[in-house]
């Protein structure tokens, strides 16, 4: 009698429970195993900050699957409550502890996946174990958080870290009237974008009456005289609070494999083959514990997204079933939406390229499109930036920021660059356009457009860093009641209804650096400008872009 091959799976949620799924769809006469530490196999965490704010009403709502439909539905045992103490791969043999009685078994298996995901990163500094410091990760951490707050137990908090998790927790938490103090260490909010766009997403969290620390590395934690908490760092406090949430980013769980002496890539997580093999022959490994490739740059990196954890997932699951599937690189493709704005991203910024050390040369536009035609009524801006490889347009990241419609356009970008995009063929894409839905020449093609015509030799760009450059003239080409609302320093007015009669005015020695409350006017200028043989530059952006540089000085 052939014996019945076993699959062990340690970890549930979005990468070990899709694994089993399909696993159990490949292949029925498998018997599979999900071993998970927690008390839920399959839940949403990226609803979590929804169930503190009370956006999800119900803990049911986030339970995705229970044993019980794993087992009847496909096969599928899982043992909750239990942990995976050790690995011996010589014996094809896993120790696992009951928690719940403490007894220690060991099972045998043919073939193990791991999918231990990420923890919240708790640095060693005074304080991070005084009562009221919390982290997010799992439903019973939510279900506590929420019922301090329901109990009246939390009139101020204060986040540490200002990702998505803290972005998104400091609005469900201002939901429930909760006085809200953010820090982050960087130099800006949301570090997956780059600090111009983050700008606009600040703006939004102070107009909510989040008030936000940028550039404070918190030292330490204590409890102040009256009971309360407080973080602090040289010279500097924070506001004191009745709770604190340690977000400050998550560290792959990788001791049970390390252990093991399945290797470890550069980035520190598990590394893995192009199906999600380690380096061990029968193990696999998926999700935020494994090392992946930046599509961009080539190079290694840790990225903890449920989207890139499944795609692994049903890959390490063909992988098993004898099926040739491969798992290549990752964009970074995300999105957060808090008070009623969305910040999209995909692929790489300046900051990143600069961070990674990326050696071609690259450029970036920034424009803000309006998600629709301006004649129907409530139209907005999409805050958007393209960055492109210089010798041949290739599509390097995008990043939007609005009220409606930025993720629709991130979406179409990252879907072209998953197939090697271009500028080229972002201006040429056929979108679908109604009043209501975007325009003719819509928001995303427009970005290519701008891209391409730069690469063509036909829109010469400049960006507010080069503003005061030895040899640049600054020029504003807003009309003159557009300038006394809000003048910037050091422009000289020409309106462009004027231009084309004071062009004569203009340094024919210097770089003119053009700008208008947007782009587009500029864009005009400056093509005009060139036929008549001056040097001018388009400041992308324009005005909207401009300021917001000028106001963090």
């Amino acid at each position: 009698m052939t014996k019945q091959p076993v699959t062990l799976i340690v970890g549930g949620v979005a990468g070990g429970a899709t694994a089993a799924a399909r696993l159990s769809r490949l292949d029925s006469g498998r018997r599979i195993v999900i071993i998970e530490r927690g008390a839920h196999v399959s839940f949403a965490n990226c609803g979590l900050p929804y169930y503190i704010g009370g956006v999800i009403e119900e803990k049911k709502s986030l339970l995705l699957a229970s044993p019980e439909l794993f087992l009847e539905r496909y096969g599928i045992e899982v043992l909750t409550r239990h942990e995976a103490l050790a690995i011996h791969p010589e014996s094809s043999t896993l120790e696992v502890m009951n928690l719940e009685t403490g007894e220690t078994v060991t099972m045998a298996y043919d073939e193990l996946v791991l999918a231990p995901g990420a923890a919240p990163f708790r640095p060693p500094m005074p304080g991070i174990d005084l009562p009221g410091v919390m982290t997010l990760r799992n439903v019973p951490d939510a279900e506590k958080m929420r019922d301090l707050v329901r109990r009246g137990g939390v009139r101020r908090a204060l986040i540490i870290g200002a990702g998505f998790i803290g972005l998104e927790v400091a609005e469900n938490l201002c939901l429930q009237g909760v006085e809200v103090e953010l820090v982050e260490g960087g130099r800006h909010v949301l570090p997956p974008l780059d600090a111009p766009m983050s700008a606009y997403v600040e703006q939004v969290l102070r107009r909510e009456g989040v008030h936000v620390e940028t550039n404070r590395l918190v030292r330490g934690l204590r409890r102040t005289d009256n009971g309360t908490l407080q973080a602090y760092s040289e010279g500097w406090e924070s506001r004191e609070a009745d709770m604190v949430l340690l977000s400050i980013g998550v560290r792959p769980e990788t001791e049970l494999a390390r252990s093991a002496g399945i290797r470890l890539g550069t980035a520190g997580a598990i590394l893995v083959d192009t199906q999600m093999r380690t380096s061990i022959p029968g193990i696999w490994a998926v999700g935020d514990a494994v090392e992946v490739r930046s599509r961009v740059t080539g190079k290694a990196m840790t990225l903890a997204l449920a989207g890139v954890a499944q795609k692994q997932a049903r890959i390490a699951a063909g992988s098993i079933a004898g099926r040739r599937e491969e798992f290549h690189s990752v964009l970074g493709t995300g999105v957060l939406r808090v008070f009623g704005t969305t910040a999209a991203m995909t692929g790489m910024n300046p900051e990143g390229l600069a961070r990674m050390g990326y050696d071609e040369e690259w450029e970036y536009v920034d424009a803000h499109p309006f998600q629709h035609v301006t004649y129907y009524p409530g139209a907005e801006n999409i805050h958007m930036r393209l960055v492109y490889r210089v010798r041949d347009g290739l599509i390097l990241g995008a990043s939007a920021v609005g009220t409606d419609g930025a993720a629709r356009r991130i979406d179409v970008i990252a879907a072209l660059m998953g197939k090697g995009g271009t500028v080229y063929d972002l201006e040429e894409v056929e979108l679908c356009y109604s009043p209501q839905e975007g325009a003719a020449k819509d928001a995303a093609n427009l970005m290519g457009m701008m891209a391409a015509n730069h690469l063509r030799g036909l829109h010469p760009v400049a960006h507010v860093e080069d503003i005061g450059h030895p040899g640049t003239f600054l020029l504003d080409v807003r009309e003159e009641a557009e300038v006394a609302r809000t003048p910037y320093p050091g422009a000289v007015n020409i309106p462009l209804s004027r231009l084309r009669q004071r062009w004569r005015e203009l340094p024919k020695d210097r770089d003119i650096l053009v700008f208008c409350q947007m782009g587009a006017r500029a864009y005009n200028a400056v093509r005009y400008l060139n036929n008549q043989g001056l040097t001018a530059r388009n400041i992308t952006g324009g005005y909207l872009t401009m300021s917001l540089v000028l106001n963090r000085r």
